[in-house]
Formats: C-alpha cells, sequence, structure tokens
C-alpha cells in the first residue's frame, strides 16, 4: 500500500521535473542565442575596424575635433563653469556629424566628486539628449585607460544608452598643474553593424513576450496533465488512502497523549518536600486517561481523571481537558472554581455526551493543608486510607453545576496516591477483577515510585497473559514538610494606616542586618514586604482593623507572614502583567503583585480560620 503511493509521487516527480528541465533548455536556447549573436557582432566590428580605411580618417578626424576644443574644455573645468563646459561639449557634437555622444566624467576623488554625464544624439525623438552617467564607470576601460592618456580607443562594444555598435576615443583633462581631473570621451559607431545590431534588438523584445506566453502555456498544459494523472490515481486507490488516513489519525492522537503524560519522576526547582511518580498505559493505540501536576506560589496542584469512552474520541477530549486545567491553575487556587470552569466548558455543545470522572488537588506545602474537589473519580489514598468524597457529578455532564471543594491535612512523611478504574477493574483470564482489597492491601510505605512500581508489578502478575481492556493511570506524591531550626522571630502588629509603614521598614532593616542580608536583597525584601502590606491595608480590611507581621529566619530562609481578619482577598490570583506593553495598553493594576513575585523566590496565600494569610520567603544566601 505504501510502496504504491511512493510509486505514484515518484512519477509525478519525474513529470514535474522533465517540465521544468524543458523550460530550462529553452532560456538557455534563447539566452545562448542571444549572446552568439552579439558575439559575432563584435567581432565582425573587430574586422571591420581593422581593415576599412575609412574609418582610420573618421579617428583622424574626431581626435582632431576634440583636440582643438581640449583648451576650452580644460579652462572650463578649472573654472567650474559647467554651463560653458556643456555648451562646448554640445558644439563638438553639432560639427561632427560622426559622432554620437560625448561623455564627461569626473576622476574618482578629485574635489571628492564621483558623477558623469552622457551627452548624445537621440534618433527616436530629435535632438541631443542627456543622461547622468548611473553605473560605475570606473570599471570601463576607456576611463580605466584614458585617464593617463591623450589619445585612447577602445575596443568595439554595444552602447548604454543607444543600441548600436562603436568604439571610443578617451582623452584625459587637466588642470594647470598637469594632473588629470576628468576623462572625456568621443563615441563613434560602426554605422553598417550598428543598424544590424538595432534591428537583432528589437527582433529580440518583439519575440521576447511571445516565447514567455508559449512557455507559459506549456507549464498550464503540463499541470492540467498532472491534475488529471493524480484525480485518477486518487479514485484508483481510494480504499487505500482511506485505510491510511485511519491509521494517521491513530499515529497523531498517539503522539498527541504521549506529549501530554508528564514526566515519570519530575524535579522541581527548591522543592525538596515532594516526590512524584506517575505512570500511564492505554488500553488501545490510544486512551482517555490523564494526570498532571505543577507548582505555583507554594502550591501544588494536581489532578488525574479518566474520559468515558475509548480511541480517538476520548483522547482529543483528554488533550483539551489537560489544557484546560493548565490554563485555569495559572490564575486560580480553589479545586471547587478549577473544576467548575472546566465543566462548564465541556458541557457546551457536548454532542456526543462525553463526560470526565476528575479529581482536582491543591497542597499547600508550607502547612500541608489539601483542598481538593472529586468530580465523580475514583477515592483518592492517603496513607492507605480513601479520602472523604462528596457527591458530585463527573465534568461534562451538566453545565453550571456547583461542585463542593473539601479539606484535609496531610502529615509529614504521607504519600497521596491516585489511579483510574483500569487498576481496579483489571481482569485475568476467568474475568476476576484486581478489586479495591487486592490494591489496598499493595499500598506500602517508600517511595512513589517504588510505590507505583510495585502496584504495577502486582496487577501484572494477577492479570497473566490476559490483554489489557481498559486504561490505566497512577500518581503518587510523597509529602515531607521542611522544618528547620529557627533562628529568629519578630512580630508586629499594624493598624490600617500607611503612615505604620516606616516601623515596618524598621524591623525589616533590623532583621535583614541580624541575618546578615546582603544589602541588595535586603533592599528587595523591604520593599516587597511593604507592597504587600499596603496591598493589604487597600483591599483587604477597611479602617479600624489591624494586620499581623510575623518574620521568621533560620539557616537558609526568611519567612514574612502578613495575615489580617479582613475580607478575603487573594493576591496570587492576579493574571501576570505583560510588561512588553506599552503603558496605555496595560490593564489598570496587577504590578505590585507582579513587583513582589520578582523580588521574592516564593509567595503563598491561604485563607484559614477567618483570616488571610499571605507568606512571602526569601533565601538568605542564594545559589548560583
Amino acid at each position: 500500500m505504501m510502496t504504491s503511493r511512493k510509486d505514484q509521487l515518484r512519477s509525478i516527480l519525474v513529470l514535474v521535473v522533465a517540465a521544468l528541465l524543458l523550460q530550462l533548455i529553452t532560456a538557455v536556447q534563447y539566452f545562448s542565442t542571444r549572446r552568439g549573436i552579439s558575439e559575432q557582432l563584435t567581432e565582425m566590428a573587430q574586422r571591420d575596424l581593422n581593415s576599412t580605411n575609412r574609418t582610420a580618417q573618421l579617428k583622424q578626424e574626431v581626435e582632431a575635433a576634440l583636440a582643438q576644443v581640449m583648451p576650452d574644455i580644460e579652462r572650463f573645468t578649472a573654472r567650474h563653469d559647467n554651463d560653458s563646459l556643456w555648451a562646448v561639449i554640445r558644439g563638438l557634437l553639432g560639427r561632427q556629424p560622426q559622432v554620437i555622444g560625448v561623455s564627461y566624467c569626473h576622476v574618482v576623488g578629485a574635489d571628492g566628486r564621483h558623477d558623469g554625464l552622457y551627452i548624445y544624439k537621440d534618433d527616436k525623438h530629435g535632438g541631443l539628449a542627456e543622461h547622468v552617467i548611473d553605473f560605475d564607470y570606473t570599471q570601463r576601460s576607456w576611463y580605466s585607460q584614458g585617464i593617463d592618456s591623450d589619445s585612447f580607443w577602445s575596443e568595439p562594444y554595444i552602447g548604454k544608452y543607444n543600441v548600436k555598435f562603436m568604439f571610443t576615443l578617451s582623452r584625459a583633462v587637466r588642470d594647470a598643474r598637469g594632473a588629470t581631473v576628468a576623462v572625456i570621451s568621443v563615441d563613434l559607431p560602426i554605422e553598417e553593424i550598428s543598424a544590424l545590431a538595432s534591428k537583432l534588438h528589437e527582433n529580440q523584445k518583439r519575440t521576447f513576450v511571445p516565447i514567455i506566453l508559449l512557455q507559459l502555456l506549456g507549464l498550464g498544459i503540463l499541470a492540467f496533465i498532472i491534475q488529471r494523472y493524480v484525480r485518477g490515481v486518487l479514485r484508483l486507490h481510494q480504499v487505500n488512502t482511506e485505510k491510511e488516513r485511519i491509521v494517521g489519525e491513530l499515529n497523531v492522537a498517539r503522539g498527541i497523549q504521549e506529549a501530554m503524560q508528564p514526566k515519570a519522576s519530575p524535579a522541581f526547582s527548591g522543592h525538596n518536600d515532594i516526590d512524584l511518580y506517575a505512570w500511564q498505559t492505554p488500553a488501545w493505540e490510544v486512551g482517555g486517561d490523564f494526570c498532571d501536576f505543577s507548582i505555583r506560589d507554594e502550591k501544588l496542584f494536581f489532578c488525574i481523571g479518566d474520559v468515558s469512552g475509548k480511541g480517538v474520541p476520548a483522547a482529543l477530549v483528554m488533550a483539551v481537558a489537560r489544557s484546560t486545567f493548565r490554563m485555569l491553575i495559572v490564575r486560580e487556587s480553589a479545586p471547587e472554581r478549577i473544576v467548575t470552569a472546566m465543566n462548564d466548558l465541556m458541557a457546551q455543545d457536548n454532542d456526543y455526551y462525553m463526560f470526565i470522572t476528575l479529581f482536582v488537588g491543591v497542597l499547600d506545602l508550607p502547612t500541608g493543608r489539601l483542598r481538593y474537589t472529586n468530580a465523580g473519580h475514583t477515592p483518592v489514598y492517603v496513607d492507605g486510607k480513601p479520602l472523604p468524597v462528596d457527591p458530585n457529578i463527573a465534568v461534562g455532564v451538566l453545565g453550571d453545576f456547583q461542585y463542593s471543594e473539601q479539606e484535609a491535612e496531610i502529615p509529614s512523611g504521607s504519600t497521596i496516591f491516585l489511579y483510574t478504574d483500569g487498576l481496579t477493574e483489571a481482569e485475568d483470564a476467568r474475568h476476576d477483577q484486581f478489586g479495591t482489597q487486592r490494591m489496598e492491601a499493595h499500598l506500602k510505605a517508600g517511595t512513589s515510585q517504588q510505590l507505583v512500581e510495585g502496584m504495577k508489578a502486582a496487577v501484572s502478575d494477577f492479570v497473566g497473559d490476559t490483554e489489557q481492556s481498559d486504561d490505566l493511570t497512577m500518581l503518587a506524591i510523597r509529602y515531607v514538610r521542611q522544618l528547620s531550626a529557627t533562628r529568629l522571630h519578630r512580630t508586629l502588629t499594624l493598624p490600617c494606616d500607611v503612615g505604620e509603614i516606616p516601623r515596618l521598614a524598621e524591623m525589616v532593616e533590623e532583621v535583614c542586618d541580624e541575618v546578615s542580608l546582603a544589602p541588595a536583597a535586603a533592599m528587595q525584601v523591604n520593599l516587597a514586604l511593604e507592597e504587600a502590606v499596603v496591598n493589604v491595608m487597600k483591599y483587604a480590611y477597611p479602617k479600624g482593623l489591624e494586620s499581623d507581621v510575623t518574620i521568621d529566619a533560620d539557616a537558609e530562609w526568611m519567612t514574612f507572614v502578613v495575615s489580617d481578619s479582613g475580607q478575603p482577598f487573594d493576591p496570587t490570583i492576579r493574571e501576570e502583567v505583560d510588561t512588553t506593553l506599552p503603558v496605555e495598553e496595560r490593564p489598570i493594576g496587577g504590578l505590585g503583585i507582579h513587583l513582589i513575585r520578582r523580588l521574592m523566590d516564593s509567595i503563598n496565600y491561604e485563607r484559614r480560620e477567618g483570616r488571610n494569610i499571605l507568606t512571602l520567603r526569601k533565601r538568605i544566601h542564594p545559589t548560583e
């Protein structure tokens, strides 16, 4: 099947190459013929020049006429009297009927000039015509040889401004000191050959357009033949083409799904408190399972989902769901809002009634607080015990559904285990399922990779050689809270008054000095903390309330906690400001949190027990 397609393409390629070669040959013949005629004419002109007495006589007459006016030309050149100079040249053309043109070119570098003028007899319109010389005349022999000569005759050539064969007499124009300041040249035609050259030139111009039109017509006919050939081949191999299309779609879907899979054991910079391991295998060429995770503002966002159905449709829905999750966690921190937004999107135009069982969790790394929303997915286990599950429907079933959010405290050293139903519903040759009890029996302590690999081995031993019937995905997250000895501790209570900010700056300066923070870093800390507290005063609570600022430091980190009991205000959900936009095009606000993100190493917000808790961290000795 594939060999037949290659043969078709090879045949088409041969036709195209043949057509291009035909056009190339035609073009080469045209320009070769033109060049050959020019060379023959030049040779004829040379013979005529060497053998005709009339030519020698004309040369002597032109030399004498030029010598007669040279004193005037040199005098007017010295005076820079161009009007008189051009008058003398026009007079030379008028007195010498055999001369068809005169060039006057300044010597390059003389008086800083590099220009020239050509005055010639215009046979077409009558009278004299002028042209500023628009090419590099220093490369022409009549200039390079004439600059040091009082009488130099060039080889025959075809003129640029009048299509005639000619040879040129060149002579240097000198100043009072004898230095050459310009070159004057006089053109003398070879009449018979010039007439022939003009005729050939006109014939070439007349035949150029018909030749091009004929070439285009030939290409059009060839394109029509190729198009008819391709249509015939496609009709003959319609069945094979359809099969190849299906195989191609499956390959594309497999590639999309593989690209969507997260790394098995990622390393998050600056985070030794989590250890993740993911594993995924589809039952068919492509599958509908997915999992993902990311860290933002000291929070681990993670999810696992199972799309209804199999094959390409499920894989495409999976890709959309994962991309939507990635987009939402940039600005949302609440699992229920993330799931609700995904549901509203997936429920729109869901003509095929596909849905997704989904679990979304947000783990606050400094505290171990887990907020999660389970939308019809299998339970998630923490240290071998399932988390409570609210009765939420699957994503995509019903739009405008209000999902609930639940919380749990994850102790340090705990492991969170997520899976799809392909694990518990894996069947052996007798159609017995692996089941929840066997799964719970293998939820053993260890690293996240050890847990997943152990579960994989257990399922493989159970099903044996039985063909996999469902997609299977597992994700393990081991959480170890990082604790270190506190080096210092400071607290400050501030009323809702920006006039109290200097007290904060004073305390920050004392702490930075005590931990020996670099002056530049201390300035960044002061600026970021001031911006954060002013934001809290502005948005979170009215006058009369107070905010508490706590500063802790250990050997590696400085931690700043700003807490208040005002209305909920999460600055971390503000979208990043595009600082590349002009000022007038930027939306109002957002620069404060943008500044804090750039100055501090991490930022985290939590709403706990009726209080806003904003945590900023700065590394005391940053690593390179």
